[in-house]
């Protein structure tokens, strides 16, 4: 059985958007995000919205009640591979659904 892909793809074109020169300081508070970490962002926010593979309730209005609120810290992670496609990893913090690990 094959690995799912851990590096997803920008759903809308991103032709338009410049690569930064230089990585952001992590131990500096930025002004603004970089509009590709924004993007990449929104696409798991959206997959979160829509998924239906697992249950969580994160506390927000119209969730499934019968679950324990539990927030949870999500972080997107925007790489280029060698052959110059870019794309963005995604991950969670702790155990999300009772479960480590995820598909996406």
């Amino acid at each position: 059985m094959n690995a799912p892909p851990k590096l997803h793809s920008f759903s809308h074109s991103i032709a338009n958007v410049t690569l930064p020169n230089v990585l952001n300081d992590p131990f500096v508070v930025q002004d603004k995000q970089h509009p590709l970490l924004a993007i990449a962002a929104a696409q798991l926010q959206q997959y979160l919205k829509t998924q239906t593979e697992w249950q969580h309730n994160f506390g927000l209005e119209g969730e499934d009640t019968t679950l324990k609120p539990i927030g949870k810290m999500f972080g997107v992670l925007v790489v280029q591979t060698a052959d110059k496609k870019l794309g963005y990893l995604a991950a969670f913090s702790g155990k999300l659904a009772s479960q480590n690990h995820h598909s996406y």
